[in-house]
């Protein structure tokens, strides 16, 4: 198992309390929110990217490839 690293942030005072509401609310350390809102970024900047390859007009010309993956990836209002 990997060790943790260690971090300094600032934030400002809004953001900090929305920390600790969050952390409060669904009983969580601060670190699990921080990684929480780390993992949900990363899923979005892939599905960003997935649905920028999609419109690709290089990718869209091979049919083997173009399986419906921009409606798949369709974006929602959370993302």
């Amino acid at each position: 198992m990997k060790a943790h690293v260690r971090y300094t942030i600032s934030l400002d005072p809004t953001l900090a309390q929305y920390v600790e509401e969050t952390r409060s609310r669904l009983g969580l350390t601060r670190s699990e929110v921080f990684a929480l809102a780390l993992r949900r970024l990363r899923e979005l900047e892939l599905a960003q990217g997935y649905r920028a390859l999609a419109r690709d007009a290089d990718f869209l010309q091979d049919p083997l490839l173009d399986s419906g993956l921009e409606e798949t990836l369709a974006e929602t209002t959370w993302s």
